[in-house]
């Protein structure tokens, strides 16, 4: 008789420590979905973009600087912030691209690139 007593008790417990378990589980759950997953996505998306890059398309930085893409490089990218004025920073720190590329023309072709150069008057 007292067998049937310790498998009840032993039954008891393990169902309490299911019980313990389930709210830690649970908690783990809900962090993956509100956290973990969405960033997973939001980070698949920033790479496909900085993959994406080409000469021509203007970007903004994540540091809010607008620029337009001179040269891609595997790490870094050229970028223009005014004509003539070009910065190289890591392609991890474009934040958007704000327009896509019309057409295929080159930066240095285009009628608004070094526009300081040229003499006025």
């Amino acid at each position: 008789m007292q067998g049937i007593y310790t498998l009840a008790a032993a039954a008891q417990g393990e169902g309490s420590l299911f019980g313990m378990l389930l709210p830690f589980a649970l908690i783990l759950l809900v962090f993956w979905l509100l956290f973990w997953r969405p960033n997973q996505k939001r980070r698949q998306q920033e790479a496909q973009m900085q993959s994406s890059l080409v000469p021509g398309v203007e970007v903004m930085t994540k540091a809010g600087i607008f620029a337009t893409v001179v040269e891609i490089h595997d790490q870094d990218v050229l970028l223009e912030i005014s004509p003539g004025t070009r910065i190289r920073m890591l392609k991890a720190g474009v934040g958007e691209v704000i327009t896509p590329a019309a057409d295929d023309t080159p930066v240095e072709d285009r009628p608004d690139f070094g526009d300081d150069d040229k003499p006025k008057g």
